[in-house]
């Protein structure tokens, strides 16, 4: 597992994915002194958001840190 959340794009993204949604949590927890799921759908549109850069340097065959233009990826 640590390999995977290390080394490959989806387990960065995953990394990124959950940091930004506890991020948003937390930051509802601290405004309104409650945990409410009413605002749940923001929290995942901003999640997904901020995981698009990591899927982008996968895809881009000039990015030799992972993805197409690694030296793993031959």
């Amino acid at each position: 597992m640590g390999h995977f959340l290390a080394n490959t794009p989806l387990g960065t993204a995953l990394k990124t994915f959950v940091a930004v949604l506890l991020s948003g949590v937390v930051a509802s927890w601290a405004t309104d002194g409650a945990i409410s799921f009413d605002k749940w759908q923001t929290w995942v549109i901003a999640a997904c958001v901020s995981a698009l850069p990591v899927i982008v340097n996968y895809l881009n065959p000039a990015d030799s840190r992972y993805g197409n233009g690694s030296p793993d990826a031959h």
